[in-house]
């Protein structure tokens, strides 16, 4: 499925800071009540892609709670809102909810590119911080030629890898170890599109290169149709830029096409074959080889406390056993404790978006998929890379590692 690219102009985009026109002003004394922090994010049932925001936000809650209820010893209060993936006009008006009623101080989430955007130029309208925790498009923290989509903030920063980071490495890897031709094919979105020509840029630095490519027309629901443009091709490495439920339909027409038997191998981002997607698809993710900051087995004391926190915090729905996170947990995590450390130099304070920018980009520590520190030029998270493969273990799937790149940082600028 197609998210919808309608942003948010400009001068729109001012309107929002009227409410917030006191938030440039430096304050002296210590901040009063607890802070609020706006988290839009796709997380109710009825929500598109909510498998992403539901994750996040009990990543959130935990963090939260696991902290007594404080970032930077200042008492936090999470306001949450349903993002849209279908109707910009929605997170408009969630946004503008967020500064005018619920009178937020800060602003996370954004699941998709659109609202990724859209919360980027609010940020800047108003001078509030806002730190993308899902959404991989590039341009979020880069320069780009004539401001399109949108210009760069220096409110802006991401615990979320970008699409270049997602892809790049994993075809640099690729082509160094084994296989250097393949056919890549994507959704037709920010996602799909820049996914696949990152993965295009770390093969051609190995002596790789892509064969053909096919993208997924917008609201095109035939997957056998989009597995039948791989078969007609004689390149058997395949790369493949979807997720969520794209991911899931994706991966049951290349099983229910046999491709896995007829030698054709799958490589893709991490959200591919995401703990999510890996519950619906099971065996027709077995061998697909993703690239994310994160794995469920990486080593070291934070992941280890992250993953059992979680599990004695939350029961799976369908087999009530103790829920794994996923993923985007983990990077919700991330920007929590991004959060906590710069949020401890100011005292609490979120008003002065200058002291704070100051105190994020100065972040460095240890999360749950190994070292992240904030890029100042960019803003963007700078992380390792896990190469991970899914793999039948313990009665279920699960994406174990095989190679780590370390120290990944988006070019920018």
């Amino acid at each position: 499925m197609r998210r919808s690219r309608g942003l948010l102009t400009w001068a729109v985009a001012a309107t929002f800071a009227i409410a917030c026109t006191s938030s440039t002003a430096p304050t002296t004394s210590a901040p009063a009540g607890p802070l609020k922090i706006g988290v839009l994010v796709p997380y109710t049932e009825s929500a598109l892609d909510s498998d992403i925001g539901a994750s996040q936000k009990r990543a959130a809650d935990l963090y939260l709670r696991l902290h007594g209820g404080k970032l930077g010893r200042r008492d936090v209060s999470l306001v949450f809102n349903d993002e849209s993936a279908l109707d910009p006009g929605i997170n408009t008006v969630r946004l503008r909810q967020f500064l005018e009623q619920d009178h937020v101080e800060l602003l996370l989430g954004g699941a998709g590119g659109p609202a990724a955007y859209l919360m980027r130029d609010v940020a800047e309208a108003s001078k509030l911080v806002y730190v993308d925790t899902s959404a991989a498009a590039n341009a979020l923290t880069r320069t780009t030629s004539g401001c399109t989509p949108s210009c760069k903030s220096r409110y802006v920063f991401r615990t979320a890898p970008t699409s270049w980071q997602l892809s790049e490495p994993l075809g640099e890897w690729a082509a160094k170890n084994g296989p250097k031709e393949f056919y890549a094919v994507y959704a037709d979105d920010d996602f799909g599109t820049e996914s696949a020509a990152a993965f295009a840029e770390g093969l051609a630095k190995n002596g790789g290169k892509v064969t053909g490519t096919s993208a997924k027309a917008e609201k095109t629901g035939d997957w056998p149709k989009v597995v039948a443009a791989i078969k007609a091709q004689p390149t058997k490495n395949v790369f493949a830029a979807f997720f969520t439920e794209d991911a899931e339909r994706f991966l049951a027409a290349w099983e229910a096409a046999g491709l896995r038997a007829a030698g054709y191998t799958l490589y893709g981002p991490g959200p591919l074959a995401g703990g999510q997607v890996l519950k619906v698809a099971k065996e027709a993710a077995l061998g697909a080889v993703t690239s994310f900051p994160w794995a469920p087995d990486v080593a070291g004391a934070e992941n280890a406390a992250f993953v059992d926190a979680f599990r004695k915090a939350y029961t799976d729905e369908d087999t009530g056993q103790p829920l794994a996170p996923d993923g985007y947990a983990a990077l919700m995590w991330d920007a929590m404790a991004v959060l906590d450390r710069a949020l401890a130099v100011t005292k609490g304070e979120a008003k002065n978006a200058d002291a704070l920018v100051a105190a994020m980009e100065s972040v460095s520590l240890s999360a749950p998929g190994g070292p992240l520190s904030v890029d100042r030029v960019t803003h963007a998270a700078i992380l390792d890379v896990y190469i991970r493969e899914v793999r039948a273990t313990g009665g279920a799937f699960a994406n174990v590692t095989t190679a780590k790149i370390a120290s990944v940082r988006d070019p920018g600028p």
